[in-house]
């Protein structure tokens, strides 16, 4: 009898400190560990109610604010990880400490809607177009895969892709010049799914070459390195103890002008540089390169080069500083958040001489606002 009251005041300690901590201690809007926002408190209305958003809304507001509550993500992750059981979350732990996106999903709809919508659009503009699409990271740093893990099919998706645009766009072959490269392990993040600035480099060489251009060589570059960068794939895991990586910034002596535009900015954020310092002191460091996902970036250079379109998710972001070398304008479009006006519109107030898809080839696979491109 003794042991069931223990058992009883220990449930109801437990009930009443979990409740209690939960009213008394702050909530965070945001979760750095994951880089994402919080969910807010649950509007109270009748019709909320009524229709029961206001308990899914509720029971999402209890969830993102329980106490401890990313401690107690990094504890399950680490218990499945020693149960042998990877991929937490989708994310690979593999060797040296590496966190790396587990293969992409088996459905391609949405990939061959959004390439029907870019081939469309490329034919109907006209413009010399290349194409920079980014395969994972599984899929060329191999070699840290964990030994047990599926199959990558970048090879053959990206191989679908260049067929589809055909004509409509000049192919750069990322798979094969990563995968053949020597110095492959420096084109990644070990704890993000994004190019480093190195792999960037690697792939402004291969636009250059597919246009007939003579790359800037990395020697004309000052190279500022920023420590305990926390990417994506750290976010997701929920495995906190992994070592933080490096992010490079590679910055040329030239001047710029950068305005950053999004429908809920009253007024629009300029400039004379393309980097956004002011990030390297948050958890977040990735939005140093162009202050992060904004539907509209314009960069006007000194240079004597035409004008060029790109099309683009977060890959581009620290691809924009090498394109400067070659035009005296540079218009980056995401349209996930470009709504005010179609892509066609933008173009014939402010005309490109050429068109560059840059997309991480799960963007493509999964981003569905691309098959909105008009």
């Amino acid at each position: 009898m003794k042991r069931e009251y223990i058992f009883l005041g220990a449930f109801a300690f437990v009930m009443v400190g979990v409740q209690g901590a939960f009213w008394l201690l702050p909530h965070d809007a945001v979760s750095e560990k994951e880089k994402r926002v919080l969910s807010k408190p649950p509007r109270v209305s009748l019709a909320h109610i009524a229709d029961g958003r206001f308990m899914e809304q509720a029971e999402t507001y209890l969830t993102d604010h329980f106490p401890a509550r990313e401690t107690l993500i990094g504890v399950n992750a680490a218990l499945r990880q020693a149960e042998g059981l990877n991929a937490v979350n989708t994310i690979y732990r593999g060797k040296e400490n590496w966190l790396i996106a587990a293969p992409l999903a088996e459905d391609t709809s949405t990939l061959r809607r959004n390439l029907s919508a870019l081939t469309a659009f490329l034919q109907q503009t006209g413009k010399p177009a290349a194409a920079l699409i980014v395969p994972t990271t599984g899929a060329v740093e191999y070699d840290f895969l964990p030994r047990l893990h599926e199959s990558y099919p970048d090879a053959v998706l990206l191989q679908e892709i260049h067929e589809t645009l055909g004509e409509s766009a000049k192919w750069c072959d990322l798979l094969t010049a990563f995968e053949t490269d020597p110095e492959r392990e420096k084109l990644f993040y070990r704890t993000d799914h994004h190019w480093t600035t190195e792999g960037a480099y690697r792939a402004y060489q291969q636009f250059c070459a597919q246009s007939d251009r003579i790359p800037t060589p990395k020697s004309a570059y000052k190279i500022t390195r920023v420590p305990d960068f926390y990417g994506t794939s750290y976010a997701k895991s929920g495995l906190w103890a992994i070592p933080p990586d490096t992010l490079e910034v590679w910055e040329a002596d030239a001047p710029v002008t950068v305005t950053v535009q999004d429908e809920n900015m009253k007024m629009p954020k300029q400039q004379d540089s393309l980097f956004f310092w002011e990030h390297q002191e948050k958890a977040d460091k990735y939005p140093i390169f162009l202050d992060g996902n904004h539907g509209r970036v314009t960069i006007e250079t000194g240079n004597k080069g035409g004008r060029l379109l790109v099309l683009r998710d977060s890959f581009a972001h620290c691809l924009a500083p090498f394109l400067t070398q070659h035009f005296a304008r540079i218009d980056l479009i995401d349209l996930r958040y470009f709504k005010s006006q179609t892509v066609t519109e933008y173009l014939e107030e402010n005309p490109a001489d050429e068109i560059l898809l840059c997309y991480g080839l799960d963007s493509l696979m999964t981003d569905r606002s691309i098959a909105q491109i008009k």
